[in-house]
């Protein structure tokens, strides 16, 4: 029996076996693997591809219906992904925001360019994504520029490579109205507002900085704990606090480490985890990690192996200790094979901003995949 063969059997054999386990699993194939998956709006992706020997497409893509049809609405015609319109870059997109559906803006940023592209969606004849402007930032050949955007009056963009060219611009006039105050040339994993006024940094070795807009050269830092292990690369996601209420931070290293966080006590991580994944697959490239936006506790991490994994943290502690996921995807291991034969590894996932338990997420064989995952106990975690 063939690899081929072999590997048709063990997909089959894994959906006969975890199907019980979703509402709803969609697999698509796209043209080329991305490493961006941005929601617009509650119906439609954007996706981008990544390849630096070629011409890149961005696509926004519709979504299937039966993934967004209430409880007992019968059969859906549309199963399939549509294309709602796209363009064409000759840069691989590392970075992709969407800044406002109403005017429709996204903003890319790609290796080792200096500047944040912005694109128009729907323009001309409502099926193209074109370049209007370009926001001037740094990064060097080894680096890009991480963002992070906001829907004002006025949208703005937060972006940065290195800790101290992190600027905040506004989008139209491309004019920065705010540059962090803080002395480092250490590089930025992550970036993500916690609400109107603050915004928070992850650095590349897990420092935290959190910086409020509207005192400038004010900001509030934390170092990594001792506990946690400063090798590898870190990014983390901030998951707002409600009117007085603290916001949380969840960072993930490229060992597999996860370490929850306060914001008001950046330095001392209130619970801490490892992930179990093989040593072997250690990697820097696709590192991700999310808050669920509307499940209590709940995170999800992905980029260390071919899996997307959801853990509730509600019982973590200081202990660095492996934690027993609370449902693990594993369809793009099993279901896909990258050209050189090797395990496909996810690149990167994102939640659906209102279906409680519907994620999407790509891995670098092409492949995306559209899941509603069930909580076996029919409880919120």
């Amino acid at each position: 029996m063939d690899s081929d063969s072999d590997s048709e059997l063990g997909a089959e054999r894994w959906m006969v076996e975890t199907i019980g386990m979703y509402k709803d699993l969609h697999e698509f194939d796209l043209q080329y693997p991305t490493r961006v998956t941005e929601w617009i709006g509650e119906k439609s992706v954007c996706v981008a591809g990544y390849d630096a020997s070629k011409t890149n497409e961005i696509v926004q893509l519709v979504v299937p219906q039966k993934l967004l049809v209430s409880e007992n609405q019968g059969l859906c015609a549309e199963r399939d992904l549509k294309v709602e319109c796209g363009g064409f870059t000759k840069q691989p997109v590392y970075s992709l925001k969407h800044v406002s559906q109403q005017v429709g803006l996204i903003l890319t940023s790609s290796p080792g360019s200096p500047e944040v592209q912005v694109w128009q969606m729907g323009a001309e004849d409502h099926g193209a994504i074109k370049p209007i402007s370009c926001l001037q930032s740094e990064a060097n050949k080894d680096t890009w520029i991480k963002i992070a955007a906001r829907d004002t009056s006025s949208p703005q963009a937060l972006h940065g490579s290195q800790i101290n060219n992190v600027h905040l611009t506004e989008i139209e006039s491309k004019k920065r109205i705010y540059t962090l105050a803080v002395e480092s040339s250490e590089g930025v994993g992550s970036l993500s507002f916690l609400d109107v006024n603050s915004f928070l940094l992850c650095s590349l070795r897990g420092r935290l900085v959190l910086a409020d807009l509207r005192q400038p050269g004010v900001a509030s830092e934390g170092s990594l704990s001792p506990a946690l292990p400063c090798s590898g690369h870190w990014v983390a996601s901030a998951r707002p606090g409600h009117e007085d209420m603290r916001a949380s931070i969840a960072s993930l290293s490229s060992e597999g480490h996860i370490a929850v966080t306060d914001s008001r006590n950046l330095a001392n991580p209130l619970k801490c985890a490892k992930q179990n994944f093989p040593e072997t697959s250690k990697s820097e490239d696709f590192l991700c990690i999310c808050w669920a936006p509307k499940l209590e506790d709940c995170i999800s991490v992905s980029g260390l192996d071919g899996t997307v994994q959801i853990y509730n943290t509600q019982s973590w502690d200081q202990t660095l200790a492996e934690k027993e996921a609370l449902f693990s995807h594993t369809g793009h291991s099993v279901m896909g094979e990258c050209e050189d034969g090797s395990e496909p590894r996810v690149t990167c996932h994102s939640w659906h901003p209102w279906k409680e338990r519907t994620l999407i997420s790509a891995a670098n064989d092409g492949s995306l995949h559209m899941w509603d995952w069930l909580d076996r106990d029919n409880q919120r975690p």
